[in-house]
């Protein structure tokens, strides 16, 4: 490069030189002589430049060639290096957990899971051991479970079988008295126990009282056996039965005697959150009742309180039933007999009356009234014994068995009744409720014939406001509604007595002269 540079600087000094001589000069031709031979020289050496710049860059690309030859050789070495550590340290370890995993699949819980390798891939490896561990135990419980299952299932039936039987025994029986006792009994037999014994809240709840009791020893229920309710308030707030040993919630079987009281399970007679009394089986053998008996007695409990509520509630609607036909024979013999009594007693004053006068032919007239009134009694006395004969009343539509009562009793009196009846389907109401409104219609008549001196009657059925009524309305003498009842009258009374028994209502209106209007109204029962 340095003799191109010294020979570019002669021809560029003859350039300059050949550009100042003029062309005539003889000096022009030497120069341009000298520069053609330069030319040829800076020529010859701008070759072996370029030759030489040529030669470098071939190295220059040569090296460069053999690095990369080197680095994608060194490339390949570390990936090899790199799939053989991976390989050592993380698939082989995943496909031997993955050889466990299928030993585990099929069952294999007696081969160890010991994988080697980092110390995440160890750590895997005992979970993996553990579970198996864990499923051997499993196994092994499920197996023992197995081999007693039929046996199990088989008793839990035989307990199942004899609580369905126990329940439906109990369930069927309606005297309280011989609830408890079946109770008792069934509960000593079914959890196998040496006796038992059945205490109910006092009224106060502050005791439990002795009811019942079955085994040895036989207690005696004249004597009164009483556990406070803070004693036995562990068994009466559990929601299931207690296993109990002597020592243990004696409050609820304060009654036994320590032979007994040895093992004994108590449970609470429960029916949703009420608390009645508590049931009580025991045994002179210690530990003789198992969990499997404390359900078992808890679901007897359970059935046994209902049972038993049953049967007090029946006991009381027997009770009620009984008032209620009392009030009702009561009723039906104001309506009929004691007012004919009264008017026979009427009739006979005036026959005798009549005889002392020697007025024999108004003493005939009448004793033929009396006897006539005496057959028409008869008659009303077996209707009253036929209807309390009858175990249900009569289920037919309300207005045909009023228009039968109109034209019944239109029949035995002198009176014009008339008949309306707004409702267009039958009336929907109770066959007692039906009953409990032909007796106030029928009561409502008799009062018309007997004391309004009325020519014509009107008896309306009408439905208004989700009420039925019934309206008997007259054009006799009419009264004062505010005044009280005669003595030994009762019939307003009655009838607001029964009208009340059906949920319902009576508005008389009344004026001295202007007749009287007597109006029932009760509610639909579909609309209650």
């Amino acid at each position: 490069m340095n003799q191109v540079d010294l020979t570019w600087g002669g021809f560029r000094a003859l350039l300059d030189e050949l550009q100042q001589t003029p062309r005539g000069d003889p000096s022009f031709a030497i120069t341009l002589q000298a520069i053609q031979e330069r030319s040829s020289t800076l020529a010859a050496q701008a070759d072996d430049v370029v030759r030489l710049f040529e030669a470098d860059s071939t190295a220059k690309v040569n090296r460069l060639r053999a690095m990369q030859i080197g680095f994608l050789v060194g490339a390949l070495m570390l990936l090899g290096a790199g799939a053989w550590l991976t390989r050592k340290s993380a698939l082989k370890p995943l496909n031997e957990l993955a050889r466990a995993a299928h030993r585990l699949g099929e069952n294999d819980l007696e081969t160890a899971i010991q994988v080697e390798g980092p110390e995440e891939m160890r750590a895997l490896s005992e979970s993996f051991d553990s579970m198996r561990k864990s499923l051997r135990v499993s196994r092994s419980e499920l197996l023992e479970l197995m081999s007693t299952l039929e046996e199990r299932v088989a008793q839990r039936t035989r307990e199942l079988d004899a609580l369905n039987e126990v329940s439906r025994e109990i369930a069927s029986e309606l005297d309280v008295r011989h609830v408890l006792n079946s109770v008792t009994e069934k509960a000593r037999v079914l959890l196998d126990g040496d006796s038992a014994a059945l205490c109910l809240l006092g009224e106060r709840k502050q005791h439990l009282h002795l009811q019942a009791a079955s085994g040895l020893p036989v207690l005696n229920l004249n004597r009164e056996y009483m556990s406070t309710v803070n004693q036995a308030s562990a068994v009466l707030t559990s929601p299931r039965a207690l296993v109990c040993s002597e020592a243990q919630c004696m409050g609820g079987c304060s009654m036994l005697n320590e032979t007994h009281a040895a093992s004994h399970t108590v449970a609470p007679l429960r029916i949703g959150e009420k608390v009645i009394g508590a049931l009580c089986v025991s045994s002179s053998q210690p530990n003789h009742f198992a969990n499997e008996s404390a359900e078992l007695l808890t679901k007897l409990a359970n059935t046994a309180a209902i049972a038993l509520q049953n049967a007090q509630l029946y006991a009381q609607a027997e009770k009620v039933a009984a008032l209620e036909e009392r009030n009702r024979i009561a009723a039906d013999m104001h309506d009929g007999l004691g007012q004919t009594l009264s008017y026979l007693g009427l009739m006979t004053d005036q026959t005798v009356e009549f005889v002392s006068q020697g007025r024999d032919e108004a003493a005939l007239e009448r004793l033929q009234k009396t006897r006539e009134t005496i057959e028409k009694t008869t008659g009303e006395v077996r209707r009253v014994i036929n209807s309390l004969m009858d175990e249900m009343p009569s289920e037919r539509d309300l207005s045909i068995r009023l228009r039968e009562t109109l034209d019944e009793f239109a029949s035995q009196h002198d009176l014009e009744i008339e008949w309306q009846s707004d409702v267009e389907s039958a009336p929907d109401c109770s066959p007692r409720t039906a009953e409990q409104v032909l007796n106030i219609t029928y009561e409502a008549l008799k009062n018309v014939a007997h004391h309004a001196e009325a020519k014509h009657v009107t008896v309306r059925l009408g439905r208004i406001n989700g009420h039925y009524l019934v309206a008997v309305e007259d054009d006799g003498r009419g009264f004062d509604p505010s005044a009280p009842e005669p003595n030994g009258h009762f019939g307003l009374r009655i009838m607001q007595a029964r009208a009340a028994h059906i949920g319902g209502q009576i508005e008389i209106s009344s004026r001295r002269g202007e007749g009287t209007r007597l109006e029932l109204r009760w509610l639909a029962e579909e609309t209650r």
